[in-house]
């Protein structure tokens, strides 16, 4: 039941992990200049902004994020 419970807290783990991988490395990069445009730091249509996000790097990130939490979870308990 330890490995079991270990294993379900590293599959939430490596879900969120990837979860933030995306949200760091696809919308912050469209969504940091269009806010930036919006309250008037930079000039409008001044540039343009770009994100490409590959399923290797989303993979590792879960991965390391699954590693994290079962370790974790193990010497928790």
């Amino acid at each position: 039941m330890r490995y079991l419970t270990a294993a379900g807290f590293g599959a939430l783990t490596a879900i969120a992990t990837a979860t933030l991988w995306i949200v760091v490395r696809f919308v912050l990069p469209l969504a940091v200049p269009l806010f930036l445009s919006r309250i008037g730091a930079i000039q409008s249509g001044s540039g343009g902004a770009g994100a490409v996000i590959g399923s290797a790097s989303i993979l590792l990130a879960a991965l390391l994020g699954f590693v994290g939490g079962f370790v974790w979870m193990l010497w928790r308990r």
